[in-house]
């Protein structure tokens, strides 16, 4: 005699005869299509803003996001999601085109909006090197800092130089969202003119009744042009220590020109610091005591009618701050909370590098990096829309996590689950033929070689920063 019971029944059935083993099974989820619907619009807007080689472009991006880890662009040709032959992702890269405009516009429609009705929306500009130290065939290369282990940390190579814009929804994981990416080759100017015209063609986008976003900046851009420019959104830049700032001048004395600057405010110097405009004390449970300080109207002396807030936080090292745009927030520890938050961006440089393998892959020519990265770039925002349709699948040391807690990584572990579900709206491949290759006749010799650029410094004598005197020539 045994017990069974049937799927779908409460009760037990006796039965006589061989005793029957048995187990619960659980049903494999099914996606519903309203799920499944803003991952596949995304995915047709997508595949429609692809020009040239659209169907091997968008299958290669599929690719990336089932692949096991970075690896060669022949690789991915093997991939189940890359249904063409292996040559056909590097031609898609060497002679595809992509709509770069299109894109743009994609990834600010797809915005999220901020999670809480008193919360900003945070946005984050930074810098990353590609490096490409052998490739002596590859124009536009310029010498780039690259981190590396070890002292001591100054190390140049010659490389590709990318500054993203990305948006930062989630405060609690390593979320990023490009808005855009752009290479800064040798004559595209400073860092903080590239950010300037990214921030525009960004906000310029969006409504008007859109809220005015929050961008996070490390200390490689200048707030004095950034004030000066006087963009449509709140920026937060971090200061380096060594830098001054003056003061209103205060009224004209009837004698001479009027004064330009007022008293100086040096930040490595206590003695020279007066009493804040606003502050605040708290208490965090991680950091301890934090303290936020402000002082209102200071300007850079090459923008002297430029005017913005300084801020200082202290944990208990001085954090130098520059706030540029509309009034300060009510309470000026968000100031320290919002900057926290900026280097997110740093866990998606490692994904993009680490784990999608956008600098593993060789391109010889920087407009098929540059169609490679926007490929990338759309893959998170895939990664992004898939988050709410996957369940966690940790490995054995990993915490459990909700879904609304999952990694990027974890997301990616398992979007080949339902990539099927979702369908691609990639043609299938037909047959070509064969191509004719190299005609006798065709010269083969060596490639081109190219010079790396050494981008000279460009300072303003009056800018006072800390390695001035290292260049007396520059302009």
């Amino acid at each position: 005699m045994s017990s069974r019971l049937e799927f779908g029944q409460n009760e037990a059935q006796v039965d006589e005869g061989l005793p029957v083993k048995w187990k619960w099974c659980q049903a494999r989820c099914v996606l519903k299509a309203e799920t499944l619907a803003p991952l596949r619009h995304f995915r047709q807007e997508l595949y429609d803003d692809l020009g040239l080689r659209q169907d091997s472009l968008f299958e290669l991006a599929d690719a990336v996001l089932t692949a096991a880890g970075p690896t060669t662009l022949v690789r991915h040709s093997l991939s189940p999601s890359f249904r063409r032959r292996w040559p056909s992702t590097s031609d898609a890269l060497a002679d595809g085109s992509l709509d770069v405009a299109a894109l743009r516009s994609l990834f600010l429609k797809s915005l999220p909006p901020p999670p809480g009705p008193a919360e900003r929306m945070l946005w984050a500009v930074d810098g990353t090197a590609w490096p490409r130290p052998s490739a002596s065939t590859s124009p536009d290369r310029t010498w780039e800092y690259r981190p590396v282990a070890g002292q001591p940390q100054k190390h140049l190579v010659p490389a590709w130089e990318y500054q993203w814009l990305v948006a930062l929804p989630d405060a609690h994981a390593s979320w990023i969202l490009p808005l855009d990416v752009r290479r800064r080759g040798p004559t595209a100017g400073t860092p903080t003119e590239l950010v300037i015209d990214q921030l525009r063609s960004a906000v310029a986008e969006r409504s008007a009744e859109a809220p005015r976003p929050v961008v996070l900046l490390d200390s490689n851009y200048a707030p004095g042009e950034l004030a000066q420019a006087a963009l449509a959104a709140d920026v937060l830049v971090r200061l380096p220590r060594r830098r001054r700032f003056f003061g209103p001048p205060g009224p004209y004395s009837g004698l001479g020109a009027p004064r330009k600057h007022g008293r100086v405010l040096r930040l490595h110097a206590p003695d020279s610091h007066w009493t804040p405009d606003r502050s605040v004390t708290a208490t965090d449970p991680l950091h301890g005591r934090v303290s936020v300080a402000v002082w209102h109207t200071l300007h850079d002396q090459a923008q002297a009618r430029a005017p913005f807030a300084v801020v200082r936080v202290t944990i208990p090292e001085p954090l130098w701050l520059a706030w540029i745009g509309g009034p300060l927030p009510d309470d000026l520890l968000d100031l320290w909370r919002w900057y926290r938050r900026r280097f997110t961006i740093e866990h998606g440089f490692r994904l993009c590098k680490h784990d999608l393998g956008w600098t593993s892959i060789r391109l010889r020519h920087p407009s098929a990096a540059d169609r490679w990265t926007w490929l990338l770039a759309a893959d998170l925002w895939q990664l992004w829309l898939a988050r709410a349709l996957v369940a966690d699948q940790r490995l054995p040391w990993e915490p459990a996590r909700s879904t609304a807690g999952l990694s990027p990584g974890r997301v990616r572990r398992v979007f080949s689950s339902f990539l099927a579900d979702l369908g691609s709206p990639a043609r299938a491949p037909k047959t070509r033929g064969k191509s004719p290759g190299r005609p006798p006749s065709a010269p083969s010799g060596p490639r081109q070689r190219f010079a790396v650029v050494y981008r000279k410094p460009v300072h303003d004598r009056r800018c006072h920063c800390p390695h001035h005197h290292r260049h007396p020539k520059a302009a």
